[in-house]
């Protein structure tokens, strides 16, 4: 059997806030904003991703959530060796974990739940890779 290319090694969730008057009806956006951490020396990537929902008239923020997932590497390797798959598949990884963490959060407060859909982030792909960083 081959090895995974890469696993996630841990998440935590290290921002949330939340806008208690939730309108009813009012329609949402939401938008991404991921950026990561390339440790070449541990074979590790941190990945940072921002999810914001507002309204979609005003701009005014319903919910920000800020997620930090840690990846590693079954092999030594360099930035430029990171698979292209890495980039879109590590945001699908860690979103159902946002999504469920942006439901619970506005459940729990006991206002109209925000549910995000399953949404395709293959096109944060580049994005990401060019918001990627070397550390040592």
């Amino acid at each position: 059997m081959e090895k995974a290319a890469f696993k996630l090694d841990t998440y935590r969730f290290t921002k949330a806030s939340l806008n208690f008057n939730i309108q009813e009806k009012a329609e949402l956006d939401v938008s991404f904003n991921p950026k990561g951490f390339f440790n070449d020396k541990e074979a590790c990537y941190n990945l940072y991703f921002d999810v914001t929902i507002e309204y979609k008239k005003t701009n005014t923020k319903v919910i920000e959530v800020s997620c930090e997932a840690s990846f590693s590497f079954a092999e030594s390797l360099s930035i430029n060796d990171i698979p292209d798959f890495f980039y879109p598949n590590s945001l699908a990884i860690i979103f159902p974990y946002i999504r469920a963490f942006v439901s619970t959060l506005s459940l729990q407060a006991n206002v109209r739940p925000i549910i995000l859909p399953t949404i395709n982030l293959s096109g944060l792909k580049q994005e990401l890779k060019n918001n990627t960083k070397v550390i040592e």
